[in-house]
């Protein structure tokens, strides 16, 4: 047997808040009845706890004449699971202890503290969603909530273990899927751009850019278009040397004869040197003769001056200069490399994709057939309940149906639907109008599951409106049977429920003098055991 230390309320302390000017409730981790004769206050206890829940804070119940009213709420635990979970939100606590604050102010915005941090009501509400359920006549939230229902049914049906591992692979899924549509996203905005590359690579790859290209072309211009000033120069001086009637080497040539006619006159050294004179001049004179015959008589002008047309136009387009150009060349291909790489991913994504989803599927087939067979049995012990708190003829149902699609818990869908009145039709849950019968629904609900839930605390607010007698004994004792795994805080009005509560919660109204002003004021009493029986026979006197 559970004696639920998993998170309890511990005390619930309210300043100037309606007609409570400074009181604190301590509470029980079983069963706490909360009593007291109409108006007395009863109903501002959940009020105040639907604040610390994340509820709106309305500034009507702040007291008269102050400035703000508080409420502080704490609760205990020694989870490791839920330590965690605060500790994941940003608000870890210590000691064992999670504090939560909320103070209303009169002439500004309220404040919000968890674990005496600041944060957001929304958090407070995550927080609420996760731990606590009130079940009451107007106020249904999670139980009627088709997702929450799915998830007791497979608490119900031990598939918690199974349902994570089935989240996982879905969350893998879904990644996958971001990741895909994110790629052909990019993959689409990218297509004007590839196709702007192409054109431009097009025209770079017709010239292949090269510094040594470019300087090669220059030189080439230069030559074809100076080909007969050179022409002329160099055959000038090649008849200047060799050519002409009167040429250097034939004079040369006649001044080495007389000087080997007179070798006694003309020293050695002098021959020896105009000796080498003469070679050098046929040297230049060869060197002249290979330079007119290799002018390039036969390379086309047009081409060239294309070609170098061609880097001037690009250059102005990439950069300014060829260099610039070879580095842009170069980024483009890289970045035509890319896209291509992006349709490699998509290829690859998709078959992940493929493969995750005949996974999901097989598993959620799996999760399905279970879903069904055990909401046969569970309707039936819902039922049975539900006539034992004295809906004689309730017959309730879970409906599983398969989904369209595939989500994050399978593709079942899930009705819960009742009919309270034999012979006349099922109806939603959500839909009953009557709040007893709902409260009773759901309270047989609670019974059945709340072994297995998350939820620690539950608050039934005026779950006996239009019960009593044996109905109301067996809601007490259904309550009590609740409470036996998570805390239990329930309003009432009836003795025959309050007689199996672990402690009396009772409520009272005075009024006392203030500033010379009469003013009314709310009292809490609180009563365990044996002591909790003058207030028992004080609702009814005939008990």
């Amino acid at each position: 047997m559970k004696t639920n230390e998993t998170l309890y309320l511990k005390s619930l302390n309210l300043q100037n808040f309606a007609t409570f000017e400074n009181q604190e409730i301590k509470f029980d981790i079983k069963f706490n009845a909360i009593v007291g004769e109409t108006g007395s206050g009863k109903s501002l206890i959940l009020d105040a706890l639907q604040i610390i829940f994340g509820a709106r804070a309305d500034k009507k119940l702040i007291r008269k004449n102050a400035e703000f009213a508080s409420i502080e709420a704490v609760f205990s635990s020694n989870d490791a699971t839920i330590k965690k979970y605060f500790h994941d939100i940003g608000h870890p606590f210590e000691h064992d202890e999670v504090v939560v604050k909320r103070i209303i102010f009169a002439n500004e915005s309220s404040k919000s503290y968890l674990n005496f941090q600041a944060c957001s009501a929304s958090i407070l509400g995550a927080f609420a969603k996760r731990f606590v359920d009130l079940v009451g006549q107007f106020e249904n939230q999670k139980l009627l909530s088709e997702d929450y229902q799915l998830v007791l049914l497979d608490s119900y049906s031990g598939l918690s273990h199974d349902i994570r591992d089935y989240q996982a692979l879905f969350t893998q899924l879904s990644v996958f899927k971001k990741d895909f549509n994110e790629l052909l996203q990019e993959k689409n905005q990218r297509a004007q751009r590839e196709d702007y590359i192409r054109f431009q690579l097009e025209e770079l790859e017709k010239l292949i850019p090269s510094v040594e290209d470019e300087v090669e072309l220059l030189k080439k211009k230069d030559l074809v278009l100076n080909v007969e000033k050179r022409q002329a120069v160099l055959g000038s001086l090649a008849s200047a040397i060799s050519d002409d009637e009167i040429n250097l080497l034939d004079m040369l040539k006649s001044c080495l004869n007389k000087a080997d006619k007179s070798a006694g006159i003309v020293s050695e050294e002098i021959t020896a040197k105009l000796y080498e004179v003469k070679a050098l001049l046929e040297d230049v004179a060869y060197d002249l003769s290979k330079d007119l015959n290799a002018t390039p008589e036969d390379e086309n002008i047009e081409e060239i001056l294309d070609r170098l047309d061609t880097y001037q136009r690009l250059k102005r387009k990439f950069g300014g200069s060829t260099e610039e150009m070879i580095k842009i060349f170069a980024e483009f291909r890289t970045e035509l490399e890319s896209f291509s790489q992006v349709d490699d991913k998509i290829s690859l994504i998709s078959k992940k994709i493929h493969d995750l989803e005949v996974r999901c599927q097989s598993f959620a087939e799996e999760l399905h057939n279970i879903r069904l067979a055990r909401a046969e049995s569970l309707s039936k012990e819902l039922t049975n309940k539900v006539r034992e708190l004295k809906m004689n003829g309730a017959t309730l149902k879970i409906n599983v149906t398969r989904g369209e699609t595939l989500g994050s818990k399978g593709f079942s869908k899930i009705d819960f639907i009742a009919e309270t009145n034999p012979g006349e039709g099922f109806f939603k849950v959500k839909e009953i109008a009557s709040g007893g019968e709902l409260s009773r629904i759901l309270l047989s609900v609670r019974q059945i599951l709340s072994s297995n839930d998350t939820i620690s605390v539950f608050l039934f607010d005026e779950i006996d409106t239009g019960i009593g007698g044996e109905t109301a004994l067996s809601i007490g004792k259904s309550l009590q049977s609740v409470a036996e795994y998570s805390q239990v805080l329930a309003i009432t009005h009836l003795p025959q429920i309050a007689s199996f509560a672990t402690q009396i919660i009772n409520v009272s109204k005075t009024t006392k003098v203030i500033d010379d002003q009469p003013r009314t004021v709310s009292i809490i009493e609180q009563a365990m055991g044996a002591n909790r029986e003058s207030f028992i026979k004080a609702m009814n006197p005939e008990i």
